[in-house]
């Protein structure tokens, strides 16, 4: 299980990544609440967050094919360093009393841009530093990292938004940013095996290189339904906390780092359970969960009962992405892990974006309450009529598809 941790470059990337999670998860509950008490609306707050995201669906192709091309150890900390950068301004404009709703948005797509990068060169830097047979317990103890930063930064940013304000929080992201940026850096120079050479056609060339590989791209499929369906609640929760629960601020940051603390250990959990013969079980545990979780999140009038609802929301979601993220990441040649994990980022996390700005949207017109269960049973609905058509889905509820090297289809290594 901690294996992966006696490799230095490992530790240090860890480390790395749980300061950048937690800074993102900071930036999500300050952000939000900024942007609720400055518009009173959802449709604001799901707009920010699809910022902080929403540049995937252009960039992605291109933070994949830099990551097989140059040093990803070098553009990590680029991307951190932006990403600090961002929040600094954030900090600054709040303080001087600049911190426009215009300027808001404008640093949030800032930031977007450097989170962006940093998702697609951490994933493809783990598989990149570890052997094959570590993979799956390295990508739950990094989930571990980035889950329990959803339970470390709101958990540590709630008292000084509450008690310092806005501006000392940001300065505290910032701070989160620079440890993540100098900590990336003893990782050393990593590079993919054999650099790509012409990157003309790096969309099409990575669709057509995944598709081959039919269990990568219904993994890739499933994860893109669960996070538009199960994930795009961010945008909402704020509404949801204040006009369903009837609950102050600090409720939100508790309901934040609840889902946090689930996550932390869901993956801690998976990185425990990691043998081929339990992955089954909990892929399929993890996926009817997601949805069922949700959904009594969402229908409970109490906000102690959300909060522990909000804890089997975190740790669901958390071991279904990690396994997910495994299969996709150990079926794939080394030279192309940056393209693929570009289109895996893309499948998934711009329909996350787009569905969480939408739903920010509608719960302006009704409640998130309605919004939220409807989601978490529709997950469901469509996941059992997936299953119901696609053999590969099919095959992930058994033991042979999360065998290594058992991937049915195969094509040459594009450059």
């Amino acid at each position: 299980m901690l294996t992966p941790l006696k490799n230095p470059g490992y530790v240090w990337l860890w480390w790395s990544n749980a300061f950048s999670s937690s800074g993102r998860w900071a930036l999500v509950l300050i952000l939000s609440l900024q942007l609720l008490q400055t518009t009173h609306s959802s449709f604001w707050v799901g707009l920010g967050l699809f910022l902080t995201q929403g540049p995937v669906i252009l960039l992605a192709p291109v933070s994949g094919a830099l990551a097989d091309r140059f040093d990803r150890r070098t553009l990590n900390v680029m991307s951190a360093a932006l990403a600090g950068v961002t929040t600094g301004l954030m900090a600054l404009t709040t303080w001087l009393g600049m911190l426009t709703l215009p300027v808001e948005l404008a640093l949030s797509l800032a930031y977007g841009v450097a989170f962006v990068f940093q998702l697609t060169l951490r994933s493809t830097l783990v598989p990149s530093i570890v052997p094959p047979a570590q993979l799956v317990s390295a990508v739950s103890l990094f989930q571990v990292g980035t889950q329990g930063a959803q339970f470390l930064g709101p958990a540590l940013a709630t008292p000084l938004l509450v008690n310092g304000g806005p501006a000392l929080a940001w300065l505290f992201c910032t701070g989160l940013y620079a440890a993540s940026a100098l900590t990336s850096i003893p990782v050393g120079p990593t590079r993919a095996r054999r650099a790509i050479g012409n990157t003309a056609g790096v969309l099409q060339g990575s669709f057509r290189y995944l598709y081959t590989r039919p269990l990568v791209w219904t993994a890739i499929w499933a994860v893109s339904l669960h996070c538009a369906l199960t994930m795009a609640y961010q945008g909402m929760l704020p509404m949801f906390v204040s006009m369903d629960l009837r609950a102050p601020a600090s409720s939100y940051g508790a309901l934040l780092t609840s889902i946090g603390l689930g996550a932390a250990l869901g993956s801690l959990g998976l990185a425990r359970l990691s043998a081929v013969r339990f992955r089954p079980a909990l892929f399929a545990i993890s996926l009817v969960g997601s949805g069922i979780s949700l959904a009594v999140m969402a229908a409970t009038p109490s906000v102690t009962v959300a909060i522990a609802s909000g804890f089997f929301v975190g740790a669901t979601q958390a071991v279904f992405m990690s396994m997910a993220l495994a299969l996709i990441q150990g079926s794939v040649d080394d030279e192309f892990r940056g393209r693929a994990t570009s289109v895996y980022q893309l499948i998934t996390m711009a329909p996350m974006a787009i569905f969480g700005w939408g739903m920010g949207g509608l719960a302006d017109i009704t409640e998130p309450r309605p919004l939220m269960i409807v989601s978490g049973i529709g997950f469901m609905v469509v996941m059992a009529i997936f299953l119901f058509a696609s053999p590969w889905l099919r095959a992930l509820f058994g033991v042979r598809a999360w065998v290594s090297g058992s991937q049915p289809a195969t094509v040459p290594a594009l450059t």
